[in-house]
Parts: structure tokens; C-alpha cells; sequence
């Protein structure tokens, strides 16, 4: 269960959740019954939900279930059980609705608007075929990290490639990835590159990196597994499943990396209805600092000084800037670059995150060439600090002109 404030402009920011492991739908088979004691444990889990709902102010509930409730055939029954218990109805989506939710959280989060958009659950695979941020085809297939799990390597292949030849998609150019086991992989790969940046918003693993994981991973057995960075103890039971998965998953289509989104279809579910860009996720900055967002003029003033394709990020390097000045930071440059490092930036891939963040960095005339050689970027420590440069003078005549 996650708790959300969302803003005027449609935009949300994450203030409370609670997560607990269920696996409702663990070795269900389509016709089965989910058991009482899958059944008791879900009921106690939304006891818990329902007292923290009772003591916070929520204007809306809103409650989806998936594949094991589609499977099962007391799905229907369990629904109205919780339902009771939450006093909210459990709604049953289809594989089609959790698809088309999964890539409309990830089209209102990430500048992707063509590709193949994937979210891998514990039941089921649901994959988007996206073009010009339409999502033009949804197809959902019984595979699933939690339903493939006892399944030798070689099996969970053959399952796999099996179910994809069913799409008809045979190549991506550009493939997005969402769900708990997908994020997983991306926290263990930033661990160990050391990535400055801690969040896995927008972060492109490599397939040669996948291929990497999906040899080690089901070689080792759970307390190995759980044992390594960014992987709990309850991901441990999955991840190598997943990971050889998400391997086929990308050999198929022949990418040669995947975006993962921290977002899907909770988020989805969330901004249905809207189109997120950029430009709201900066203002969601405001919002989130309790302030109005500040004159466009800066940010269109910024863009005409800067003659480059950068001239967007160094806009919003200045807007950030700008919104941090105004909530009282003395050097809010710094509190930029902090911001981009320890926060999630929606809207940007990480790569554009860390070019903000790094421009706000070169405002404090701080930026390291070791910093820039992260970018996937042909851009020199120069130009970045000419870029800080533009950004410092920018904010100094605003706040020369306005009482802040």
C-alpha cells in the first residue's frame, strides 16, 4: 500500500507505505483455489492497511488485484473478503488493463515515448508495444517470477521464448522495464558500479550486465542471494528467476540494454487520465516545498542563452536552483545537486538527472572531471561549468530584481 499527495498539475509525491509479502498467488495454477491460509494471511495483511488508512486523512482508495485473482477460481470470492475488510472494493483488472497501466506509469514518469514498456510481476508478464506515447498493443502472458521459481534455468528459457514468440514483436529499440524484481537488479548494478546517484529512476542496465546476473544469481542459494547489495531478504526468494527472465526477455528483442522504471502501474492506476512531461515534475518540486512555482520567464530566459541541446537541462538546472533559493537555502546550488543525488527525479532518465544535478554542482564551481566521465554524454568539464556559470548569473539578476 502506498500513500500519495498529488498536486494540482496531476503530479504525486510518495508520503507513506507498507509493504508485506503475501504470494497469494504462489504455485497457483490456472482453476485453482486461492488457500485459506494464503486467504488469512492477505486478510491480516488489510487489517493493517485499514488501521493505517483510519489514522491519516485520504480523500481516495484506490485497490487493484491481478493475476492470482484471475486465475483462481475463488478470485472472485476472496475480492469481496478484502473488500470488506478495507471497506473499498478490490477491483480484478485484466493482463491487458495491468499492462496498460504498468506502461502509463512509466510513459508519465520517464521521456520514453517509443518501445517496448514490460512490467514483471510474480504471476504474470505484461508487456506494452508504445509509439509516439501511444500504447498501440498490450500483451499479457502467464509467466511470472514467483510462478517460474522452482523451475531450472534451462526450463524457465524455454517458457519464456516460448510465450514471446506469441507477441509478434521480434525487435525493440528501446526497451522500459518495471516491477519490484526488475528494480531489485537495477539497486544491485548502481550498488556495485557506485554510482553517484541513488536512486534507479532511469537507469539503463546493460545486457551484457543482465546476462552477467542471470548466470550468478540462480547458482547461488537464497542466504547467498540475499547477502548481496540492494537485494532483501524476501527479493532473494525470486530475483534469480527474475533475472533469467528479464535475460530471454531482452536476447528476443535484441536490446542491448533496458531503462528501468521505479514507477509502473500503481502509478498508472494513479494518473490515469494525465500526461506528465518534464516540466510538471519541476513544478512538482514546488509543490512538494509547499511554494508556487516560479515565473516561467526564468526558465525561457536561461533556454535563449544557451545554444546547444542542453539548453533544457541547463533551464532546469536554473529552476531548481531557483526553487531551493526560495525556500531559504543559503547555497542552493548545493542543495541541487543533493537534491538530484539522494532524491528521484520523475520525468528525467538518470542520465538527465546527473547533467542537472552536475550543472547545479558547476554553479558552486565544484564539478570533478570524474563526475562528467559518468555522463552518456559527449560534453566536456567546460562546458559544464560555463553551463553553471549561465545558471549562477541567472538566479543573481533574479534575485537582484525580487525580494525573495
Amino acid at each position: 500500500m502506498v500513500i500519495y499527495q498529488v498536486f494540482r498539475n496531476g503530479t504525486f509525491r510518495m508520503i507513506g507505505s507498507s509493504k508485506l509479502y503475501v504470494r497469494i498467488g504462489e504455485g497457483l495454477k490456472e482453476g485453482d483455489i486461492i488457500s485459506e491460509e494464503k486467504v488469512a494471511k492477505a486478510e491480516r495483511a488489510f487489517m493493517i492497511f485499514k488501521r493505517i488508512l483510519n489514522g491519516v486523512n485520504v480523500n481516495e482508495v484506490k485497490i487493484v488485484a491481478t493475476s492470482a485473482f484471475r486465475y483462481a477460481s475463488n478470485g472472485n470470492e476472496v475480492r469481496h473478503r478484502l473488500s470488506k475488510i478495507i471497506e473499498n472494493e478490490v477491483r480484478v483488472i485484466s493482463g491487458e488493463e495491468e499492462g496498460r497501466y504498468a506502461a502509463l506509469g512509466i510513459l508519465n514518469t520517464l521521456p520514453i515515448s517509443d518501445g517496448v514498456f514490460f512490467e514483471l510481476g510474480g504471476g504474470s508478464l505484461e508487456i506494452a508495444e508504445v509509439s509516439s506515447g501511444n500504447i498501440i498493443r498490450v500483451h499479457q502472458l502467464p509467466i511470472g517470477a514467483l510462478k517460474l521459481v522452482n523451475l531450472p534455468e534451462r526450463e524457465i528459457r524455454k517458457k519464456v521464448s516460448d510465450e514471446l514468440s506469441t507477441t509478434s514483436i521480434k525487435k525493440a529499440n528501446v526497451i522500459v522495464g518495471s516491477g519490484g524484481n526488475v528494480r531489485a537488479l537495477a539497486k544491485l548494478d548502481l550498488k556495485l558500479s557506485s554510482f553517484p546517484i541513488k536512486s534507479i529512476h532511469g537507469y539503463s542496465l546493460s545486457s551484457k550486465q543482465i546476462s552477467k546476473y542471470a548466470s550468478l544469481l540462480p547458482s547461488l542459494d537464497i542466504d547467498s542471494r540475499q547477502s548481496l547489495p540492494g537485494i532483501s531478504k524476501e527479493r532473494a526468494l525470486t530475483i534469480h528467476s527474475a533475472s533469467v527472465i528479464i535475460d530471454e526477455l531482452v536476447k528476443y528483442f535484441t536490446g542491448s540494454y533496458i531503462v528501468v522504471s521505479l514507477f509502473g502501474m500503481r502509478e498508472g492506476v494513479l494518473t490515469e487520465g494525465k500526461s506528465l512531461d518534464k516540466m510538471s515534475w519541476l513544478e512538482e518540486i514546488s509543490y512538494s516545498n509547499a511554494i508556487d512555482p516560479p515565473p516561467i520567464e526564468i526558465f525561457k530566459e536561461v533556454i535563449s542563452e544557451v545554444d546547444s541541446k542542453y539548453s533544457f537541462y541547463v533551464a532546469s538546472s536554473a529552476l531548481l536552483s531557483l526553487i531551493f533559493k526560495m525556500v531559504g537555502y543559503f547555497n542552493p546550488f548545493r542543495a541541487c545537486y543533493r537534491f538530484i543525488k539522494e532524491s528521484v527525479l520523475p520525468g528525467f532518465t538518470l542520465n538527465e538527472a546527473l547533467l542537472v544535478g552536475l550543472i547545479c554542482e558547476a554553479a558552486d564551481g565544484k564539478v570533478k572531471k570524474k563526475q562528467v566521465k559518468l555522463l552518456k554524454e559527449d560534453i566536456t568539464k567546460k562546458e559544464i561549468l560555463s553551463f553553471g556559470n549561465i545558471v549562477k548569473n541567472s538566479i543573481d539578476k533574479y534575485v537582484a530584481g525580487v525580494r525573495l
